[in-house]
């Protein structure tokens, strides 16, 4: 059994100071409900600004070492989005994950990069999973988990947790395609917890996230159950969710309703 806890936050594109300190409010406030894991959205410390080069940060650093104070008060881990510095210039959209004894972990380096992303950011090439006692996560970050051959990788690997650091929005393009945002966003992340009978947390972003308040986060950061429950959410605004998420019913959900993975079985498909 683990506490989660999802963070929603609305970001100032560009300030990290301001984004720094809000951040640091809500892992507060989470670890005031006795979570044993807190995850803030995709970065949740810089937005999107006209250059994310100028903002990205050393890990380790100063911001990740307040963090890590943070963590270690809270006795949590901790999942936070923030671009990084990298030496080829273009920085890394990154999660750091911090142990809840204030050292980081893992950093993950997004792999999938959507659209003109790939124009301001290095892609990142490793997949990451972490062992947090409780159980294995596998860190992602926002279009990760729009690929279920990643997503399944993760979970044939170990992850029986899919963290999910995102800023899922909703832009023009988007509304004049009558594309749901906030609906499609939430039914993906309960497609990827049914189809893989793993628990996900998802924690998104509300508000402008660029600096020419384009793009605009649509909320509804979640905690989803194998059997896709949604545990916990923050359906709009800022705030945090908090759910229990008991491991051991993985097992008893697979064997009595779900044993998808068991029964997969590769198929040769004819030509047409």
């Amino acid at each position: 059994m683990a506490r989660i806890a999802v963070a929603q936050m609305q970001v100032t594109p560009g300030d990290l100071e301001a984004n720094l300190a809000k951040a640091l409010d809500l892992i507060a406030e989470a670890g005031s409900r006795d979570a044993d894991l807190i995850v803030l959205p995709e970065m949740a410390l810089s937005g999107l600004p006209e250059d994310a080069a100028e903002v990205a940060l050393p890990i380790p650093g100063e911001v990740t070492d307040r963090l890590a104070r943070a963590a270690a008060e809270c006795g949590a881990w901790l999942v936070a989005g923030m671009p990084e510095r990298s030496p080829g210039g273009r920085p890394w959209n990154a999660a750091v994950a911090v142990s809840p004894d204030g050292e980081i972990a893992a950093v993950y380096r997004k792999v999938f990069l959507y659209l003109q992303e790939a124009e301001g950011f290095a892609r990142g090439s490793e997949a990451c999973l972490l062992d947090l006692g409780f159980c294995t996560a596998g860190l992602t970050i926002c279009y990760d988990y729009i690929f279920p051959e990643y997503i399944r990788r993760l979970v044939l690997a170990g992850a029986r947790l899919i963290l999910h650091s995102t800023a899922w929005l909703d832009t023009q393009a988007c509304r004049d395609w009558h594309y749901p945002a906030p609906e499609a966003y939430r039914a993906q992340c309960m497609v990827r917890a049914l189809e893989n009978g793993v628990f996900l947390a998802s924690a998104n972003i509300v508000g402008t996230y660029d600096a020419g308040g384009y793009l605009e986060g649509v909320g509804r950061s979640a905690v989803i159950a194998p059997w896709g429950e949604v545990l916990a959410e923050v359906p709009e605004g800022e705030g945090v969710a908090v759910a229990d998420c008991d491991f051991s019913r993985i097992g008893p959900w697979s064997d009595e309703v779900a044993p998808y993975l068991r029964d997969f079985r590769e198929v040769e498909i004819p030509q047409v």
